[in-house]
């Protein structure tokens, strides 16, 4: 096999079969640069108040846009106490509250009643006294 491959070289020789023009390196810059095409520079232009407002101006709309769909949303499912509160509004009623609607239940324990109970009896014992 080695003795095959020896004997292409041989009949080839060591010669590439490529050759570089004489002084090809020498003019290769002055070609180059000759050959490119002659670009404008111009300078940027300014972006426009519109063109830097843009972003903030549809980043609000778009949140404005939320804010809507999430109250009309809220109102689709209340509208029975909606349409009372507006019907009340409107006739210049105001609407009464409870007191337990203002009371939080969860948050009294038992000692808090005992204790508001002793001094509530201990007032009215106070008051009898005098």
């Amino acid at each position: 096999m080695k003795t095959e491959n020896s004997k292409i070289l041989e009949q080839l020789g060591k010669d590439p079969g490529f050759k570089v023009p004489e002084n090809f390196f020498n003019d290769f810059n002055a070609k180059l640069i000759d050959s490119l095409p002659e670009v404008k520079i111009t300078e940027e232009e300014k972006p426009t108040l519109w063109v830097r407002v843009r972003p903030f101006i549809y980043m609000a709309a778009m949140f404005a846009g939320v804010w809507l769909m999430m109250n009309i949303f809220s109102l689709g499912k209340s509208s029975a106490t909606g349409e009372q509160r507006a019907a009340n509004i409107s006739a210049g009623v105001t609407v009464e509250k409870n007191a337990d609607d203002l009371i939080d239940y969860g948050a009294i324990s038992d000692y808090d009643i005992m204790t508001y109970e002793d001094s509530v009896e201990m007032e009215i014992a106070n008051d009898r006294l005098q």
